[in-house]
């Protein structure tokens, strides 16, 4: 059996890599709540290809800092095969997450199918080794390191998407990157190279592997720091034609720390803007059903449908001073006078708005009191 060593730097490196893809991949689709499934797509598309991108990058810089004896080298065919299959199985976990309502059911299958992503890309990665050594796998290794992949991506899955603010994707992305080199280099434990029957000439390559590896990690932070300046979302157009019953659509993206945006004075303020296409419209204040935060924005809603505002939903509630309106749930705002009915579940809780019985928001649990205080129950 050849001894294995790894060069730490590119070790930490493949780590660093892993982390950065993970929170860009996250950050792209945060507050995709906010626009049709037509619009999400894209957004979904570009967090597929810097997460599998970035999982196949931390891949590869990992096998690149393994140091053993033999001359060896990778089939081109195999390895961006592996690649693809990252990016596919990837986009399809991110599609189980922002297409449908988001339950904890998806997220623990959106973090299996990336956790199986992860472990095939790996072995397939690993296929496309060819030279002077034999390469033979533990089942024991491929067991664990699916374990491994499957459970650290969902719980990365659960952090990320808990509530959606900065904080959650940092340390949301930093368990998944986690998760993807922990896989890897368990798989590597109880990988076991031997020296093939027969020594065959390997030409040395052009570029040398510290300068690929390098290559490499540079392109994937380029490409991702790209990526993050197109993470804003873009200001959707209000379609007016939305359904209260959305509110539990999709997620429920609350609101992201360090927003900026101001509002008028609090004795002025008895209407909010939303965006139609090439203008600003406005609602009254007593026209509002309820306030859901998005991402950096808010959706608001009427008798009729749903509108982009741009303000986030922090800055609206420091600025009103209606007692109507009330924070019901972390993402929602609620006024009071629109609300027909509340109902509660054991630790569940949630108002029904207008005449439509499946228009219901959230009432978590320490608002209960507050909600049935303000209707006049308690």
């Amino acid at each position: 059996m050849l001894v294995v060593s790894y060069d730490w730097m590119l070790v930490l490196a493949s780590v660093l890599v892993a982390i950065l893809a993970a929170f860009t991949g996250f950050r792209l689709t945060s507050g995709l709540a906010a626009l049709s499934p037509e619009q999400r797509k894209p957004h979904v598309a570009k967090a597929a290809l810097a997460l599998g991108g970035g999982i196949w990058s931390m891949h590869f810089i990992g096998m690149i800092a393994v140091r053993i004896s033999v001359a060896i080298e990778y089939d081109a065919l195999a390895t961006l095969g592996s690649a693809l299959v990252a990016i596919l199985i990837t986009g399809f976990g991110l599609g189980l997450l922002h297409f449908g309502e988001r339950t904890r059911t998806r997220i623990v299958l959106a973090g299996i199918a990336m956790g199986l992503g992860i472990v095939s890309m790996h072995y397939m990665g690993m296929s496309a080794i060819r030279g002077n050594c034999v390469v033979s796998y533990n089942p024991i290794g491929i067991i664990l390191s699916a374990a491994v992949g499957i459970m650290s991506s969902i719980a990365a899955l659960w952090l990320a998407y808990k509530q959606r603010l900065l904080r959650d994707l940092a340390l949301g992305a930093v368990a998944f990157g986690i998760a993807i080199s922990a896989m890897h280099y368990t798989a590597m434990i109880y990988t076991r190279f031997d020296p093939a029957v027969e020594i065959v000439a390997i030409p040395d390559p052009i570029l040398s592997s510290g300068l690929l590896a390098l290559i490499v990690a540079v392109s994937s932070f380029l490409i991702c720091g790209f990526f993050l300046l197109t993470a804003i979302p873009a200001t959707p157009m209000g379609s007016g034609q939305g359904d209260p019953a959305s509110f539990m659509k999709d997620g429920q993206d609350s609101d992201v720390a360090g927003k900026t945006d101001e509002a008028p004075d609090p004795a002025t303020l008895t209407r909010l803007p939303y965006e139609t296409t090439n203008m600003t419209k406005f609602i009254a204040l007593s026209d509002v059903f309820a306030i859901k935060a998005d991402g950096h924005y808010t959706r608001l809603y009427d008798r009729t449908g749903d509108y982009f505002c741009p303000w986030s939903i922090s800055s609206i509630e420091q600025k009103l001073e209606d007692p109507n309106f009330l924070r019901t749930h972390r993402s929602y705002l609620v006024n009071i006078a629109h609300v027909t009915g509340i109902q509660r579940t054991g630790d569940n809780a949630s108002c029904q708005l207008g005449d439509e019985a499946n228009s219901k928001i959230p009432v978590s649990r320490t608002k209960v009191q507050d909600v049935r205080k303000a209707l006049g129950v308690d």
